[in-house]
């Protein structure tokens, strides 16, 4: 999003979304061929993402979020503390 074409478009490339991401090029291929990147399309030999769906992608990342609602139901509250174990006694030969 630094050249002012991509601040003009709204879709964001492969680098751009590497770039927003703090990732490589590479990582974003492989999210995207395993399902794990916003719906992309491509154009010519390029692969472009919606700005939209990846605002949209990456709301819900962080409501899916476990550590974002810790602690606002049972499943996420800390463990009760640990009971100390007995020694256990030596085998008689």
């Amino acid at each position: 999003m630094t050249s002012p074409l991509s601040e003009s478009s709204p879709h964001l490339t492969v680098a751009e979304l590497a770039k927003r991401w703090h990732t490589t090029t590479t990582a974003i291929y492989i999210r995207r061929h395993r399902g794990k990147a916003p719906q992309g399309f491509k154009s010519g030999a390029k692969v472009l993402f919606p700005l939209a769906v990846v605002q949209e992608f990456e709301a819900a990342q962080m409501a899916s979020d476990s550590p974002s609602r810790r602690g606002s139901t049972v499943e996420h509250r800390p463990p009760e503390a640990l009971r100390v174990r007995r020694p256990r006694k030596p085998a008689v030969l």
